[in-house]
């Protein structure tokens, strides 16, 4: 956990004069797309060529390896093996099929040696990655890390992820009991739980592969029992892998404070869980020597799941200490430690590899290492300033001004004289109670009709804003390896070397079938009109999206499009009907141009994707089809390749130096 801050506190610093979101595009109900013609090697134009819309199959075969207040304990059986098995084979029988049928799952063999001469030290070897291979599969993550879960629901694949991480708590006694209520232990005795998701030697990458800043992106940090305080010791500058180990050897936690921006499985973890938070879902690393301590006790304003990766960590977590502190808005300083002498705490324990803790806002937590073993956990923080009166302060404002607009009585003059009893001084005259009393008396008839007339008119708009935030906020979609083959990201034009042209000239259709990338990864909302200025219907709704954000916290100002009215019934029924595909032909525009262009808008946003590979419309004749072809799978090859884990890669390496 961090310091004085969360995560996200820092973040919330932020001066609220950042760039304006900026809208670069229009969603127009009559923007035909328009396209330059190809020339062919012989000049002429490619008009009037079949339709050749291709919904095409998805043709190769992916390849896997084988594969009371009183804080709750869980304690999960250690013969899990055989339910993991059973888990893998739910989601990989026929019994739970795929959504695409054409996309088989292969379960491959063991690796076995290319040669004949293989020695005895050669066998353990393979039989040491075999084993690697074996546990990394019995992680219930798995499945889903490689994109086997068949759920085409952002929201709910959100859910199911999460109810894999607070397993075996089921996710409706999870928010009935726990949620923002108490903390919560789970210990699986299962160190393989989380095996695939992130390692020490990503670390050690990360720092090597990137260029990483100390306080941006790293923390050196040691906490000194002598003052009770947590002690930072970064260098200036960039941090050199060689100097962040030195401190490690030292005493020093390592801290990556965004480490979605460089780990694909953290980023789409991240990314995953926050379509079914609806709110910022952010993490860090933390990796402690053993022995050590890199942080004073203190409480965060973010609910944390911390997740423990590697190693072991005792923790200590204490309730609240008044109710001022419950659910607090801000996270606390570095805690004296005698604040927590005599009070016992909720939670006493080591976490091993494997087990969850969950803590609300306010909990205060310290953390130390075993002299045994090192520690790396993940933390994992959500609803941060997502709160009623994080609500309300957008809403009653809006509901206020609406009455006045609508309402004369919210119009009328204050009474006359009203000065005379009210305020500091005359709160106490015994001759005022009884026009105060009258006063609050119409304060509370007007309120209500506040409450009845003007808020539920504003609540939609007021939700939209909190959702605006949320779409600045919310990390880029991680694109599977058939969702990029699938939406503008491989799919569709690219330059040929061999011709020296741009091939693979692709073409949205009318009976072209298309859905939302994502549920929340496009939020429509009306804009407040300007002050003193006249409603412009034609220009205050706008689109907020995700898929130009950045991986690092407002990295880019907030993206949007503009809005025709034309186009809301359009938009509507694409939320309406996902995750379900519909054919552009059936949107409720006008013309097949308008449905054409439409679509088009939100496609070359990355903002929808296509049922199948959309088929290029090249016609070279038979060689430079064969090469255009050839092109194409070696690039289908190349992303499903990119989306297999890390360890299969390490282990070719390894292999390429024996």
């Amino acid at each position: 956990m961090s310091g004085p801050m969360s995560a996200f506190a820092r973040y919330s610093q932020e001066e609220n004069s950042s760039s304006p979101p900026q809208t670069n595009s229009i969603l127009p109900a009559s923007r035909k797309r328009k396209r330059v013609s190809v020339i062919n090697t012989n000049g002429h134009s490619k008009e009037n060529q079949p339709n050749k819309n291709r919904s095409k199959s998805l043709q190769p075969l992916i390849a896997i390896s084988e594969t009371n207040g009183q804080t709750h304990r869980i304690e999960q059986p250690p013969n899990t093996i055989k339910k993991l098995k059973n888990f893998e084979k739910k989601f990989l029988s026929p019994a739970y099929p795929t959504p695409y049928p054409q996309r088989q799952v292969i379960v491959s063999e063991s690796h076995q040696s290319s040669s004949d001469k293989s020695d005895e030290m050669d066998e353990d070897d393979d039989d040491e990655d075999d084993d690697e291979d074996v546990e990394e599969d019995q992680s219930p993550l798995s499945a889903w890390l490689h994109d086997h879960v068949p759920i085409d629901d952002s929201t709910l694949l959100g859910q199911h992820v999460f109810s894999l991480l607070i397993d075996p708590i089921p996710l409706k006694q999870f928010s009935k009991r726990t949620w923002q209520k108490e903390a919560l232990h789970i210990s699986r005795k299962q160190s393989t739980y989380y095996n695939g998701l992130f390692s020490t030697s990503d670390i050690d990458d990360i720092l090597r592969e990137n260029i990483l800043e100390y306080g941006d992106n790293v923390d050196l940090t040691f906490y000194n029992p002598l003052t009770s305080k947590k002690e930072r010791h970064n260098p200036a500058g960039r941090a050199r892998p060689a100097v962040v180990w030195d401190s490690y050897n030292e005493g020093c936690s390592v801290r990556i404070l965004n480490p979605h921006t460089y780990s694909k499985n953290i980023w789409k973890l991240l990314s995953c869980l926050q379509e079914f938070f609806g709110s910022l879902v952010g993490a860090n690393t933390y990796l402690t020597p053993p022995g050590s301590q890199g942080f004073a006790p203190h409480y965060d304003d973010i609910d944390a799941f911390i997740l423990q990766l590697e190693g072991k960590k005792h923790w200590r977590v204490y309730k609240p200490l008044n109710d001022d502190e419950v659910l607090p808005l801000k996270s606390s300083g570095d805690l004296d430690k005698n604040v927590l002498n005599g009070i016992k705490p909720c939670i006493d324990v080591v976490l091993e590899a494997g087990d969850l803790l969950y803590m609300p806002r306010g909990y205060i937590h310290q953390g130390t290492t075993l002299d045994d073993a090192h520690s790396l956990h993940l933390t994992v923080s959500c609803y941060q300033q997502n709160t009623w009166g994080d609500l309300f302060k957008i809403l009653l404002p809006k509901a206020v001004d609406y009455a006045m607009k609508t309402n004369v009585k919210f119009r009328q003059g204050l009474p006359l004289g009203h000065l005379n009893h009210f305020g500091l001084i005359h709160n106490t005259k015994k001759l005022s109670m009884k026009k105060r009393a009258k006063f609050h008396s119409e304060c509370h008839r007007l309120l209500d009709e506040l409450l009845r007339e003007s808020v539920p008119i504003q609540m939609d708009n007021s939700v939209d804003m909190m959702a605006q935030r949320f779409m600045h906020d919310a990390l880029p979609p991680m694109l599977t390896a058939e969702e990029q083959l699938t939406t503008i990201q491989e799919q569709g034009e690219r330059w040929n070397s061999d011709f020296n042209r741009v091939s693979n000239v692709v073409e949205l259709e009318p009976d072209t079938r298309v859905r939302l990338l994502r549920r929340h990864c496009l939020r429509v909302a009306e804009q407040d009109t300007n002050e003193g200025g006249e409603d412009d219907d034609e220009d205050n709704i706008v689109a907020y999206y995700t898929t130009d954000n950045a991986r690092s916290y407002h990295d880019r100002p907030l993206s949007t499009l503009g809005v025709d009215k034309e186009t809301l019934p359009a938009l509507e029924m694409l939320f309406t009907t996902y995750p379900q595909f519909l054919s552009i032909d059936s949107l409720p525009l006008a013309t097949v141009e308008d449905k054409i262009a439409f679509i088009s808008t939100l496609y070359e946003k990355g903002l929808v994707r296509t049922q199948f590979e959309l088929q290029n419309s090249d016609e070279e004749g038979d060689e430079s089809d064969t090469e255009d072809e050839d092109g194409l799978i070696l690039k289908r090859q190349k992303v499903q390749n990119e989306s297999s884990d890390d360890d299969d890669d390490e282990d070719d390496d390894d292999e390429d130096e024996e």
